[in-house]
């Protein structure tokens, strides 16, 4: 993977990386999942880790679902985030399954829901699969905006892994970042792993 020197505008790169996304097709969504999934797992770093949190995908994001349930099966505690009722912070949910009861955020991203929902406290992860727009050759990283990724990584172990998934296009030179952006450990693509 290539990484020029040009730095982008935060705004331009959302609006760039989300066009990108939305003219992938549901069998390129598909095939480029499996890859970035095959590639997740053939890390060791990744593999030697108990306590995962992933995104649930939604939209054209890479895909998931597939790596929990494989998580799942390899006896793994799988843990999701949910927005908390201020809006402005995430808590951390354990699932034992896709099963899960979930309902749509205001974003339209599924979040557990029901009255058993185990919510553990970010000292428990230890591997944090992430989501992006765009990320860089030093594991710089643009998201939505929101910050709730940024401001989770500050709660966590520091011996906890962070993981960056995306699509190959999704990999640009180097990003703008501010004092509150916090980079990736690794980002792995279809093509593989680029480390941050």
């Amino acid at each position: 993977m290539a990484c020029t020197n040009l730095k982008l505008d935060k705004v331009a790169v959302r609006k760039m990386m989300t066009q990108r996304r939305n003219d992938l097709n549901a069998k390129e969504i598909i095939e480029l999942s499996r890859k970035i999934e095959k590639n997740l797992f053939s890390c060791e770093d990744f593999l030697c880790r108990q306590h995962i949190l992933y995104y649930l995908s939604f939209g054209k994001e890479v895909s998931t679902d597939a790596m929990i349930v494989r998580s799942l099966l390899l006896h793994k505690k799988v843990y999701v985030p949910r927005i908390k009722k201020n809006g402005k912070e995430i808590e951390i949910c354990e699932i034992k399954s896709l099963e899960t009861d979930f309902e749509l955020n205001n974003f339209g991203i599924r979040e557990p829901s029901g009255a058993y929902i185990q919510i553990v406290s970010p000292n428990k992860i230890d591997a944090v699969v992430t989501p992006g727009l765009a990320f860089d050759c030093s594991g710089g990283r643009i998201g939505s905006g929101r910050g709730y990724f940024d401001r989770l990584f500050e709660e966590l172990p520091e011996n906890s892994l962070s993981i960056g998934i995306a699509y190959s296009f999704q990999i640009l030179g180097s990003l703008h970042q501010d004092s509150w952006d916090k980079k990736v450990q690794k980002v792995i693509t279809e093509e593989g792993l680029l480390k941050g």
